[in-house]
C-alpha cells in the first residue's frame, strides 16, 4: 500500500499490517450475493462510481469482496496477467495505487493506527478516531498519476469514526475526486454525513444467519466459538463481532471469570469499587464496551430488565467522555442497587 507521510503528527512505525492477512482462510463471500452483483454489474458496464459505502456489520466479509475486486477494479481493461500480479501485492498490503485509512489514536503528539495498537496489544481508554490529518493524506496521494493501474484507490475503514473536521475534508475532496475511486466501509451508515452518503453508491452487507455463522467458523477452524451460543447471538450474524467478543471474553477472563457471573453484583461496595478500577486499568476501550454488551444481554436474556440495560448502555455512551474508573464505579453501584432491590421486591 501506499505509506502515508503525516505532517503535523508524527506517525509511529510498526511491522506492515495487510489488511486481507486475517481473511485469508475464510470463506464467506458466497453469502453475500448483492455487493458481489453490484459491483461486478458496475466492472462489467464500465460505470465505476467515484464513491461506494460498503454497509453493514460483516467487516471480515468486505475485506473479503475487496481481496476480489480491487485488482478488478484497478486494472479493468488491462491483461490477465497484471490482475494476478495486482492479486500478490494486495495479499501483502504492499499496492502503490492504494492508500488505506484507517481510524487512529492519539498518543503523546503521535498518531498509532488501530490495527498497529491491536498488533502491539497497546490499550488506550479511549477510542480512536480517523483525523483531518490523515484525510489530508489524500491529497498527497492524488497529487501524482497511478503507478501500476488505471485509476488510484482511497479506503477509508470504519469511515463513521471520522471527526467533524475529517468529514468535512472528505466531502470536499469527494467533490474533485480526480481519477480515483473512494471505498468507505462503516458499520453505522447513519453517523456519516447525509452529503457523503449521498455521493456515494451503497453496497449494502447483509447480517449472517445462525446457521451460516456457524458453518463459516466451522470450516475455518473456528469451532470454539460455536460452543458459546451466547456469542453468536449477541455477534447479531457478523463474523468480526463474533471475533471481538470472544478476544474480549478472553481477556475478561484473565483478569477475574466472576466479571462473567451475574451475581457478581451481589459482592459489598467496597468489591465493586476495586472491581472498577480493574476493569478501567486493564481492560482496553473496546473489552469494556464487550463486557458492557455482554452484561446487557445477559440480563435481558435472564431477566428483560430494562433498568439495568439502560444503566448498561447509559455507560457504553460516557465511557470515552469522562474518566473510566469513575464510569465504571457509578455504574457498578447503580447496577447493584437494582439487584438488591429486585431481591427484596421477591
Amino acid at each position: 500500500m501506499y505509506e502515508p507521510n503525516h505532517q503535523s503528527l508524527s506517525l509511529i512505525n510498526f511491522p506492515k499490517f495487510s489488511p486481507f492477512s486475517e481473511i485469508s482462510n475464510l470463506n464467506s463471500i458466497k453469502s453475500q450475493s448483492i455487493p458481489t452483483q453490484l459491483l461486478q454489474k458496475a466492472i462489467a458496464i464500465n460505470q465505476v462510481t467515484t464513491a461506494f459505502l460498503f454497509t453493514g456489520s460483516n467487516d471480515l466479509e468486505k475485506r473479503q469482496i475487496l481481496k476480489y475486486f480491487l485488482p478488478l477494479l484497478l486494472h479493468h481493461c488491462q491483461s490477465s496477467e497484471a490482475v494476478e500480479n495486482c492479486r500478490s501485492l494486495i495479499e501483502v498490503g504492499n499496492h502503490p495505487d492504494i492508500l488505506w485509512i484507517e481510524p487512529s489514536y492519539l498518543h503523546q503528539g503521535n498518531l498509532i493506527l488501530k490495527s498497529s495498537a491491536c498488533q502491539e496489544q497497546l490499550t488506550f481508554k479511549h477510542s480512536p478516531q480517523i483525523r483531518i490529518e490523515q484525510i489530508r493524506e489524500i491529497n498527497q496521494f492524488l497529487a501524482y498519476p497511478p503507478l501500476t493501474a488505471s485509476i488510484k484507490i482511497i479506503i477509508i475503514e470504519d469511515a463513521e469514526l471520522m471527526n467533524n473536521n475529517a468529514a468535512q475534508g472528505l466531502l470536499k475532496r469527494l467533490e474533485e475526486p480526480g481519477k480515483a475511486t473512494f471505498i468507505l466501509l462503516t458499520s453505522h451508515a447513519e453517523l456519516l454525513l447525509p452529503t457523503i452518503c449521498s455521493r456515494c453508491q451503497i453496497i449494502p452487507f447483509k447480517s449472517l444467519s445462525l446457521s451460516e455463522m456457524s458453518e463459516i467458523l466451522q470450516m475455518n477452524g473456528f469451532s470454539q466459538i460455536c460452543e458459546h451460543p451466547d456469542i453468536l447471538q449477541m455477534a447479531q450474524g457478523s463474523l468480526n463481532q463474533a471475533f471481538e467478543i470472544w478476544d474480549a471474553i478472553i481477556k475478561i477472563q484473565q483478569i477475574d471469570s466472576t466479571l462473567l457471573q451475574l451475581s457478581f453484583f451481589n459482592q459489598k461496595l467496597s468489591q465493586l469499587l476495586l472491581a472498577a478500577k480493574l476493569i478501567s486499568q486493564s481492560l482496553d476501550y473496546s473489552s469494556q464496551k464487550c463486557l458492557l454488551s455482554y452484561w446487557q444481554y445477559q440480563f435481558w436474556r435472564t431477566q428483560r430488565n430494562r433498568k439495568k440495560i439502560e444503566i448498561l448502555e447509559s455507560a457504553k455512551q460516557t465511557l470515552h467522555r469522562a474518566s473510566n474508573q469513575l464510569v465504571w464505579e457509578v455504574c457498578l453501584l447503580k447496577l447493584a442497587e437494582q439487584s438488591r432491590k429486585a431481591d427484596a421486591f421477591l
